[in-house]
């Protein structure tokens, strides 16, 4: 076994000294890696795996719990990643549903504030002032309890100013409420939400009234202006609501003539105004209409009596009833027949009741004014035109009003006169600008080519100078005294062209050198 191992050992060394150096950073980048996640997956493997507990959590809130986590020696950590904002509290995964029972059953979490349950244990030696103010903070945090409960609050914190009793009722102040609502995103209160509100927080506080209970969100905005005024009050508000209503209709009804007189006479060519009275009353009619007569009851009374005797008869009377009174015998019959109706008429009708909403155009008043003059049918067409579109109605009292006049274009001519002046200046400002940076960069330019060549210069004269004081060879001096050779016409040229090339690449170093980058790169 021994021998193995060694045997193995040793072609391990082998094979490793075979290899290059790049095989062998290779092969230890990989065992690093490979220790690496084995140490990752064991840790993860060792390590518990959190849940959320709870969420969307204050830092009081935050604080109550962990103490209680601490005391149930319960594993957690804190992570502030809410959606909110907020601290999140993140247990064991397995304890989570047993945790959150217990902390239930203890009454937490208690929303970060503190209820009427702080009156469970009395406190010995408190003052009647204590008292009060823990009544006073109780009655703050179940309100807040009660107003987070709202589906588009997320949180809420209320203020209640309870003043002191007085002996004399003129010195008495009122009780007063300020409430800070935090809503969800893309979640509104309604006004009828917010008059519950109100109405909650005043019959829970003792002697608060609805126009002392302010309720405003995160932004500052008064959620709770308009509720608990008083009727002049909203009197006045309504009434301003009115006059903004009547300016912008009267001012869409202005801008709806006038576009469409700009297309007849042309943009700026026409001017129009509109004055207008909306009525907002509320105004119920009643109409009762009368129809034929019908019998509502009838009676009818009939009586017949008839009768005849045979006798002494006495007359009627006191004389007939005195004795010696002397009667007579008398033979007769007699008859008697009654009759008697009576009818009763009813009247029938028809009663119509008719609400009349406000908002209704009263009296309407339209002038019209172009920019020209017009005859009499140009200033007709124009004014029927103008009833059409306005709903002109000639019982109501509506007028329009059409003229044609040249405008006074005195002050618009010299504003554009001055606009015109102000805009050339700028221009030539800009124009001289450019002029001014490219004259700097030709001057650059000059520059730059007087410096290279008095550069070029100087080489040549210290060259020259080399030249007259280091002696000259014997050949050298020989070509200098042999004349020069005629050359041929081809010759020539090609000096020329030389000459030429010399001359530009001493004068542009950089243009040729570019150059000749550039044909090489093509090859």
């Amino acid at each position: 076994m021994k021998e193995y191992l060694w045997q193995l050992k040793t072609q391990a060394i082998e094979l490793w000294q075979k290899m290059t150096r790049i095989q062998r950073t290779v092969i230890i980048c990989s065992a690093v890696l490979l220790f690496g996640t084995l140490v990752l997956l064991a840790r993860g493997a060792t390590k518990p795996d959190y849940g959320t507990l709870f969420t969307q959590l204050d830092d009081q809130q935050a604080g109550q719990i962990v103490e209680k986590l601490k005391e149930k020696k319960i594993q957690f950590k804190l992570s502030d990643s809410g959606p909110d904002g907020g601290t999140t509290i993140m247990v064991p995964t397995r304890d989570i549903a047993q945790t959150r029972l217990e902390l239930a059953s203890e009454g937490y979490p208690t929303g970060g504030v503190v209820g009427f349950e702080s009156f469970d244990n009395t406190k010995f030696g408190e003052t009647d002032t204590d008292r009060r103010a823990r009544y006073l903070r109780a009655l703050q945090g179940e309100l807040t309890r009660t107003i987070e409960g709202m589906v588009e609050v997320s949180k809420a914190r209320v203020h209640i100013v309870l003043p002191e009793p007085s002996l004399f009722l003129d010195e008495q102040k009122n009780a007063t409420a300020a409430v800070m609502l935090k809503l969800h995103p893309n979640r509104t209160l309604q006004e009828g939400q917010v008059r519950g509100l109100v109405q909650l927080i005043t019959n829970s506080v003792e002697g608060l009234k609805p126009e002392n209970v302010t309720i405003v969100d995160m932004a500052g905005n008064i959620l709770s202006e308009d509720i608990g005024t008083d009727d002049k009050s909203r009197q006045n508000k309504l009434t301003m609501t009115q006059v903004e209503i009547q300016k912008q209709y009267q001012k869409e009804v202005q801008n709806s003539v006038q576009s469409m007189l700009e297309r007849i006479v042309g943009v700026g060519k026409a001017v129009v105004r509109v004055q207008l009275e909306l009525d907002f009353d509320r105004i119920q009619k009643k109409t009762q209409q009368f129809g034929d007569n019908v019998i509502r009851s009838r009676q009818v009374v009939e009586e017949n009596s008839r009768s005849s005797s045979t006798g002494d008869t006495g007359a009627p009377g006191t004389d007939s009833n005195i004795p010696g009174y002397e009667t007579g015998t008398q033979t007769g019959d007699s008859e008697l027949s009654k009759s008697e109706k009576i009818e009763n008429y009813e009247v029938s009708s028809v009663e119509e009741i008719q609400e009349v909403a406000p908002g209704g155009v009263k009296r309407l008043s339209v002038a019209v004014v172009i920019d020209k003059e017009i005859d009499a049918k140009q200033q007709k067409d124009i004014e029927e035109i103008v009833k059409g579109a306005v709903g002109f109605k000639s019982d109501r009292g509506d007028q329009i009003s059409v003229a044609g006049m040249p405008f006074n274009t005195e002050y618009q001519d010299a504003l554009n006169a001055e606009i015109a002046k102000a805009e050339k200046q700028q221009q030539m400002l800009i124009y001289g600008g450019l002029a001014a940076a490219a004259l700097l960069v030709i001057g650059g330019v000059v520059a730059s080519i007087v410096m290279k060549k008095r550069k070029t210069r100087v080489t040549e004269t210290a060259l020259e100078e080399d030249i007259m004081v280091k002696p000259v060879p014997v050949e050298e001096m020989q070509e200098l005294v042999t004349p020069p050779k005629e050359l041929s016409p081809e010759e020539k040229e090609r000096k020329l062209r030389k000459e030429k090339v010399e001359k530009v690449a001493r004068e542009h170093p950089d243009d040729v050198a570019q150059l000749l980058k550039t044909w090489l790169a093509e090859e």
